[in-house]
């Protein structure tokens, strides 16, 4: 998925959007890019970004200068001179076409090769081998929604199915910030659970095929366990839709209501809830038993 031109069409996020976070090390650059996203109607000087550099982060210097321009890394930024006091502004127009992540991220080949030792050398949709299929190394989770260039988030796809999830992928930018926000939540019930609510919130259901991206955890990335937790443990009404196209089943799930976390995290309540029920399983036999 490093197609240049993917984020040609991607709507800009908000300023205050979580998305925003995943893209910039720095927190200057992070700010100077929701400060260009707030100004989008009224670009601002560079005057104006050191006075906002001093307000919010107590310093205003050369490296606050620089880290306004870092923002083209991920974005389209215009420099141009204002009508009327001739002053420069920067104005926020786009995504860039070849952000920085794919120049500072790139896939090496140690790293290639421990994917294909981790995963094994097959397509992981379809298990086409090397002798089938050009076989090329894939973000499980999207950078734009904020998945990184580890081990844990790479895995072989042929290229047929890199291709076709780069397409199905790109129709979701809309939801981007969204995504990323629900990706980036610390275990599998969270991640799916505010998928879902993404979905759910704009009256959509959402897409079986990206379930298992927002599981993405080796022991515990069973989505359709997962679901099931979320349901009968949190108390989750969670419908599945199957609908056939063209010979083709396509499934996706409708949240029609749903419970607020739990205070002790979910990952702890359904832990808690498996002990109880192995507990009452075990009564249960020992009182047969008896």
């Amino acid at each position: 998925m490093n197609d240049p031109l993917e984020n040609v069409d991607r709507p800009l996020p908000e300023a205050g959007s979580s998305v925003i976070r995943t893209l910039f090390a720095n927190r200057e650059a992070e700010e100077a890019c929701r400060f260009l996203l707030e100004r989008r109607d009224d670009p601002p000087t560079m005057a104006e970004w050191l006075e906002r550099s001093r307000q919010v982060l107590g310093k205003a210097n050369v490296h606050s200068q620089r880290r306004l321009r870092d923002v083209r890394d991920q974005f389209i930024v215009t420099s141009y001179r204002r009508t009327g006091d001739g002053e420069w502004v920067y104005r926020i127009d786009g995504w860039s076409s070849t952000p920085a992540t794919d120049k500072g991220h790139r896939i090496s080949p140690k790293l290639e090769a421990e994917v294909f030792t981790l995963r094994g050398r097959f397509c992981a949709m379809c298990g086409a081998g090397p002798d089938e299929a050009k076989l090329q190394i894939d973000h499980i989770v999207p950078r734009s929604w904020g998945g990184k260039t580890e081990l844990g988030n790479l895995e072989p796809l042929c290229q047929k199915h890199n291709n076709g999830k780069k397409a199905f992928f790109q129709t979701l930018n809309p939801y981007s910030d969204a995504l990323a926000a629900a990706l980036g939540r610390p275990n599998p019930w969270e991640r799916i659970g505010e998928l879902l609510k993404a979905f759910a919130e704009r009256g959509e259901h959402t897409p079986a095929e990206l379930l298992p991206v927002a599981a993405k955890d080796t022991h515990r990335g069973d989505p359709k366990k997962r679901l099931r937790e979320l349901r009968f443990v949190l108390g989750w009404d969670i419908v599945a839709h199957r609908v056939k196209d063209n010979g083709v089943t396509e499934v996706t799930y409708e949240l029609r209501s749903w419970k607020p976390w739990p205070a002790e995290g979910a990952s702890e309540a359904v832990n808690r809830y498996e002990r109880e029920r192995k507990s009452r399983k075990a009564a249960q036999a020992d009182s047969d038993e008896a």
